[in-house]
């Protein structure tokens, strides 16, 4: 490659991948602000005045620490007890799940149990459970999610509007009576801020696992190598439904304790998302469904492939400074993956990691996003119950 060139050439492909990530990370979010403010406020419906039986399916795989604490959470909220049942479907636990959730049935004859003769990994567990449920309304909760007494009420609410399929409640991280000081930081309200403005926009096609409402008819059974969290809010919208973020309804769920945890959560959300959302082709079609493939490109695909872009930046970067002896753009990433490899050392030493850790966070998620999607790419399907990020 000539002197000419090289330059120019590497200084393209640098415009090109700051580009992508400038739109992904901060056009696109400008671009919903924008949406929303210019569309007209949609006129909200009154509360339902009926209580739909509601069936609160619960996958679990050796819960004995917290199933109990789940029951019993369930059993606090506030909904007529006679249009409530709560099915706990196991997926092959062996340790004491199955005889402390029979003591609780023993004493309330709504909560009923289900079990898998072999493994059938999360998904598998929530058809088994879904194909014995009585409800009109199906909630999927996760064991370690906590409900407020008045979540399922607010979430059955928003389908007063005959429009809405699923509602997904609005998910923190840390314990229920000191959400602001423990729940997750600057990268979940990020999250948030877009579900919403999807979800205004009646174009979200995503949700939280910690908790899904979806009318009976438009449930269909789970693949087994997908998330329920990925894959039902898809199924909704190609039936023409909306999918809610319901900011009224807040659940509490925890994180994971090591930067390993995370990590491996992460991987696996990426590359189960990854495989769900092509396995819907029709919801990426810009001639049937123009807003939501906008959404589910710009919110998920481009978000996933993040870590491709940086390699090609940083790369160009190095490239463009070799030829043409301007190193800025080079250094500035450095110094911001430094920051990052410093963020990392003071959360592993388990010590505040201040400003270096929105870096770190961002490097650690985009980790996470390579991995699952090299995963996704390699075809390595994951079945296995599992706890993590939604």
């Amino acid at each position: 490659m000539s002197n000419t060139w090289g330059p120019a050439v590497a200084f393209s492909i640098l415009m090109a991948s700051v580009a992508v990530l400038g739109y992904t990370w901060v056009g696109y979010p400008a671009l919903l602000w924008l949406m929303k403010s210019l569309r007209p406020r949609r006129k909200t419906p009154g509360p339902t005045q009926n209580c739909p039986f509601v069936s609160i399916i619960i996958a679990a795989n050796n819960e004995q620490e917290t199933i109990a604490g789940k029951l019993q959470n369930c059993l606090e909220l506030v909904y007529p007890q006679d249009d409530l049942e709560i099915i706990v479907a196991s997926d092959g636990s062996t340790d004491r799940t199955s005889e402390i959730v029979c003591e609780f049935a023993a004493r309330e004859p709504h909560i009923r149990w289900v079990e898998s003769d072999r493994r059938v990994g999360k998904s598998g567990v929530q058809n088994l459970a879904a194909n014995i449920a009585r409800g009109e309304m199906f909630l999927f909760t996760d064991v370690n999610t906590t409900m407020p007494p008045s979540a399922l009420t607010k979430m059955i609410d928003k389908f007063a509007d005959p429009q809405v399929g699923l509602v997904t409640a609005t998910s923190f991280f840390g314990h229920p009576h000191d959400p602001v000081e423990k729940s997750q930081g600057f990268y979940w309200r990020y999250e948030l801020f877009l579900r919403r403005a999807e979800s205004d926009l009646g174009i979200l096609a995503t949700g939280s696992g910690q908790a899904l409402l979806i009318r009976r008819e438009l449930f269909r059974p789970l693949p087994i190598c997908y998330g329920d969290d990925c894959i039902m809010p898809l199924d909704v919208r190609l039936r023409g439904y909306r999918v809610i973020q319901d900011g009224d309804a807040i659940v509490f769920d925890t994180m994971p304790h090591s930067i390993e945890g995370e990590l491996r959560a992460r991987i696996r959300m990426t590359a189960r998302n990854w495989a769900g959302t092509l396995a819907r082709p029709a919801l990426l079609s810009p001639l049937r469904f123009p807003l939501t493939a906008l959404g589910l490109i710009s919110h998920k695909l481009l978000r996933w492939l993040t870590p491709f872009f940086l390699a090609s930046m940083i790369a160009a970067s190095a490239l463009y400074a070799l030829d043409s002896g301007t190193s800025l753009l080079l250094w500035i990433q450095l110094a911001f993956y430094f920051s990052a490899i410093v963020g990392w050392r003071l959360a592993r030493n388990k010590r505040r990691a201040y400003v270096f850790g929105y870096s770190f966070s961002f490097c650690l998620a985009n980790v996470g996003f390579l991995l699952g999607v090299i995963k996704a790419l390699r075809n390595q399907k994951i079945v296995a119950y599992e706890r993590g990020l939604s």
